[in-house]
């Protein structure tokens, strides 16, 4: 492969017509630009220059070489520009992973606030369960991921790095005027009889829920199933039941849904940022996790007071 550093000599001299005038354009002395030149040489093996008493002048490879130096030099400038702007987070492609009850709140929010001070960056996002991410990841086809994990679930593989963002506690979510509404904090048993609005995608929320209630001693009534969260909270408003609602969607819940606290850790869940092992992570990859864990604090300050508030 060519010596770049050589090209910009020889390019040098060919301009200024002696190897004393390209050194001193180059801050070399004489002698360095005449053995980086006779290197050159030796490295294609043809002479590039022609030495007189009157200057140098350059051969017929010389000239070729030098005839495509310009295009070398300005693809290698728009490489160099194109670098400091990824490194300046100025341009670039972020491919984020996530999951569903993630996206109406800590995906929207960190979204909006990402493109507000980085404009340049292209985002593109994956929607998927945590092993599906995890498969995202493997294959590259994602840089980073939101997955979540509850305490009685087997860990994700050892290759894949986690970084700890927030707890997420699941609430209850009732219609207004329901007899538990007035409550500090909910008990499962408190819940016991109660028709529940569940999932129907696979997931580990599916199988937390019927376990926690199982350890208190009843079986819960699902009476619907939806994973479609507006849904969820229009039929709870309306009375046809109860449903889980994680902590980081509290703030956006509809005003005719009261949302209590429940009284297990059964049913609360670690929110991590998932990477590839290994991976690079990009000046916008490590943006991105800034301001996810922004947005999970000013979330979770916002859940806390719509609990207080009742």
């Amino acid at each position: 492969m060519l010596d770049v550093r050589r090209l910009w000599i020889l390019r040098e001299v060919s301009r200024r017509g002696s190897f004393t005038a390209a050194a001193q354009a180059l801050a070399y002395t004489p002698s360095a630009i005449s053995q980086q030149i006779a290197a050159f040489e030796r490295e294609l093996g043809t002479r590039l220059v022609e030495r007189g008493a009157r200057g140098v002048s350059l051969t017929e490879p010389g000239r070729l070489l030098v005839s495509q130096a310009e295009t070398v030099f300005q693809q290698l400038d728009s490489i160099e520009k194109e670098l400091r702007a990824f490194a300046g987070l100025e341009s670039g492609l972020l491919r984020l992973g996530w999951f569903a009850t993630a996206g109406s709140t800590l995906v929207a929010r960190s979204i909006a606030a990402f493109r507000d001070r980085y404009p340049g960056i292209e985002l593109d996002l994956f929607q998927g369960d945590p092993d599906e991410c995890v498969a995202g990841l493997r294959a590259n086809e994602i840089n980073l991921a939101l997955v979540y994990q509850f305490e009685q679930e087997p860990p994700l593989p050892d290759d894949i790095e986690q970084l700890d963002l927030v707890d997420d506690p699941l609430h209850i979510g009732l219609p207004l005027g329901h007899p538990l509404a007035e409550m500090d904090s909910v008990g499962l048993t408190d819940l016991a009889g109660e028709p529940w609005i569940q999932g129907v995608r696979h997931g580990s929320t599916l199988e937390v829920l019927p376990e926690a209630c199982r350890e208190v001693g009843f079986e819960p009534i699902v009476a619907l199933r939806t994973d479609d969260r507006t849904v969820v909270e229009g039929l709870v408003a309306a009375g046809v039941g109860v449903a889980l609602i994680p902590q980081l969607t509290v703030p956006t819940v509809r005003a005719d849904v009261v949302v209590r606290p429940l009284d297990t850790k059964a049913l609360s869940r670690k929110i991590r940022v998932a990477l590839a092992p290994g991976s690079y992570r990009s000046p916008a990859a490590l943006a991105m996790l800034s301001v996810l864990k922004n947005v999970c604090a000013e979330l979770k300050d916002e859940a806390a007071r719509r609990l207080a508030s009742g």
